[in-house]
């Protein structure tokens, strides 16, 4: 049977795909393994990481690996919720901003009201449109 070079395309690019997904696999649960290690066997610092030296360094290429970290990073965020209630609680609502929004139930009721026409409701919304390579596995 004569080779089609699309399909033999598409079984290099699902060969490649098996094992990345594999690979990566590996490559979670060996991390995951290595930081609870760390976790175990590192030196904790003020901000929550933690390092450990490596007993032999290890070499892959041109990167030589002597210290792994775990690495603390933090972020902050406001929580709405309790901002709004301490605002309303101490009653400081100026620091409160509003931020117009369309409602789009009244939008659309203006629509059907005939106080908008078809066009301009479409005009409104715009449309992008993406591709994604979704192969069907039988």
């Amino acid at each position: 049977m004569e080779s089609d070079p699309l399909s033999e395309k598409m079984r290099q690019w699902a060969l490649m795909k098996a094992q990345t997904d594999t690979t990566t696999a590996r490559m979670n649960k060996l991390r995951d393994d290595i930081m609870g290690e760390i976790v175990l066997r590192g030196d904790k610092d003020e901000k929550g990481s933690a390092s450990f030296r490596l007993p032999v360094p290890v070499v892959v290429g041109n990167k030589t690996y002597e210290e792994l970290k775990r690495e603390a990073r933090i972020s902050t965020t406001l929580n709405e919720d309790r901002a709004l209630a301490l605002v309303k609680a101490k009653g400081i609502e100026g620091v409160v901003v509003n931020i117009p929004t369309i409602d789009m139930d009244e939008l659309y009721a203006v629509h059907s009201e005939g106080r908008i026409t078809e066009e301009e409701i479409e005009s409104l919304f715009d449309t992008k449109v993406s591709y994604a390579f979704k192969p069907q596995p039988s």
